[in-house]
């Protein structure tokens, strides 16, 4: 009788660690260097889901990233040398998969939604080295970027949560 109650609770266990694993956040990154000033956005989810980003990118690199969480725009980290490209995600829509390339800053972005929508920055071709950077479980999107930036943004992760 012991043994089956206790087989009973390790099943209830491992189910509730398997629950909450599915649910818990997850992070792809740092790609890029060690170069610039670290950031974290991480403190403006509570603004809301990411509806918008501007980026700034010139034929080498991207210079800066500028991230909308809800109605409230984030601090632009990087450069701000060049014309920003907008974006405005639709209602619901969320960013599941960022391709990339780095050296000694980020290179390229290519950002694709849970609507099928892709966005790039940056060049497309050049010396780096690619990346894929998504979430671990299913029903996540990117909640918040960081990294490090000077002039230029040096390195980037992604963080990933339930939608909300």
């Amino acid at each position: 009788m012991l043994t089956l109650l206790l087989l009973s609770f390790l099943c209830a266990g491992a189910s509730d660690v398997s629950a909450q694993a599915r649910t818990s956040a997850s992070y792809s990154g740092e790609f890029g260097s060690d170069a610039g000033s670290h950031f974290d956005q991480s403190d403006h989810e509570p603004e809301g889901p990411i509806t918008g980003l501007r980026i700034r990118s010139n034929d080498r690199y991207i210079v800066s990233i500028q991230v909308r969480y809800g109605d409230s725009w984030s601090n632009t980290e990087g450069g701000l040398v060049g014309s920003p490209a907008n974006v405005r995600l639709f209602l619901g829509e969320g960013i599941i998969q960022v391709l990339g390339r780095f050296g000694s800053h980020v290179e390229y972005l290519a950002l694709r939604t849970n609507q099928g929508r892709i966005f790039a920055f940056g060049p497309s071709f050049g010396p780096g080295t690619f990346f894929t950077a998504e979430p671990s479980f299913p029903n996540m999107v990117l909640r918040s970027v960081s990294g490090r930036s000077g002039s230029s943004v040096d390195a980037i992760g992604f963080h990933w949560d339930m939608e909300p």
